[in-house]
């Protein structure tokens, strides 16, 4: 696993408790799983010889943002929406241990999903687009997924989308402040927000997922799988559309592919306008505020993954602020 400052360090005896306590089978191996930045996964094998994905949420006293406290019952509640909404791939959650008495942490055994995260894959060009497509389609199957209140389930509802995304990046700035650390371009943010304020009050609230890069769908066959949904809330779906295409440092502008794929299959089709446009910039500044605000407490000045974080949200603020 790669280093980070919040992931758990479970032990051995720990995760063979945790399996031998909730009658899922006596543990013959145990191996860190994944590239992910913030939980700790194993892929654990039992005397059955099957093998489940073990996910444990950062230790107590870990320094998380606010947003990501209780994030691991977010994760949960989103694979039960797509199972129970929509035939898309995507684990079942075994069980859940949010009880900290085994493992010091929220955890969860799930699925353990065969195949390679779509970045690792030699796809030619047309398997590589047929994926995208496929990827996109998960996107239009989640929007229909509804719901009447907006924001993180785990940090607080709010009945317009304007109010959510408020909230949400107040506690980002919050979270910088406490950090010792000033945010004039979060701060700009939230002037932005209110701008924008009669047109985010008029958003229909869907799930999204705002996570959905190549890192989190898994290839197999011919077949793609969901992993990771941690990151989901409900809110504008047009925020899907950050991972898409060229990517997050983009204008909606120039995902017209994308949008005319999702049309395709969508029931509320997202049509380019200034007013999706400015619903996506949004978006892109929130994403860019998450990114500046996380390398605080997961990196070290030093490392590359702080030097990146700091990168890219300059170019994001800098392309999202010259639209808005």
């Amino acid at each position: 696993m790669i280093k980070s400052k919040t992931k758990y360090e479970a032990t051995p005896e720990e995760i063979r408790e945790l399996f031998n306590t909730h009658k899922i089978g006596a543990v013959t191996d145990i191996n860190p799983l994944g590239n992910g930045e913030f939980n700790a996964a194993y892929k654990v094998t039992c005397d059955n010889r099957v093998s489940y994905a073990l996910k444990i949420a950062p230790p107590e006293g870990a320094t998380v943002l606010t947003y990501e406290k209780n994030m691991m019952e977010s994760e949960v509640f989103w694979y039960k929406k797509m199972h129970e909404n929509t035939d898309i791939l995507c684990p079942e959650v075994y069980v859940s241990d949010f009880s900290k008495n085994i493992i010091k942490s929220n955890c969860f055994v799930m699925q353990m999903m065969e195949g390679e995260p779509l970045w690792a894959v030699n796809f030619s060009d047309q398997e590589y687009e047929n994926v995208q497509k496929q990827k996109i389609g998960m996107l239009a199957k989640i929007h229909r997924i509804t719901n009447d209140k907006f924001g993180y389930i785990q940090s607080g509802l709010y009945d317009t989308w304007y109010e959510a995304l408020k909230s949400m990046a107040c506690n980002l700035v919050t979270d910088c402040k406490a950090l010792g650390y000033e945010t004039p371009d979060g701060e700009k943010f939230l002037r932005l927000i209110d701008k924008h304020e009669q047109l985010l009050r008029k958003v229909l609230c869907r799930m999204v997922n705002f996570d959905l890069w190549d890192s989190n769908v898994l290839y197999n066959n011919g077949k793609i799988c969901w992993i990771d949904p941690e990151r989901g809330f409900w809110g504008d779906p047009v925020a899907d559309f950050i991972t898409l295409g060229p990517g997050q440092k983009s204008p909606l502008s120039s995902k017209g592919k994308e949008l005319e794929i999702y049309n395709e299959t969508a029931d509320e089709k997202i049509v380019l306008s200034d007013e999706t446009e400015i619903r996506y910039e949004l978006a892109v500044c929130y994403l860019a505020l998450i990114e500046e605000v996380e390398k605080y407490v997961r990196y070290e000045p030093d490392e590359t993954n702080y030097i990146r974080n700091t990168k890219d949200a300059r170019i994001m603020y800098d392309m999202a602020f010259d639209i808005l």
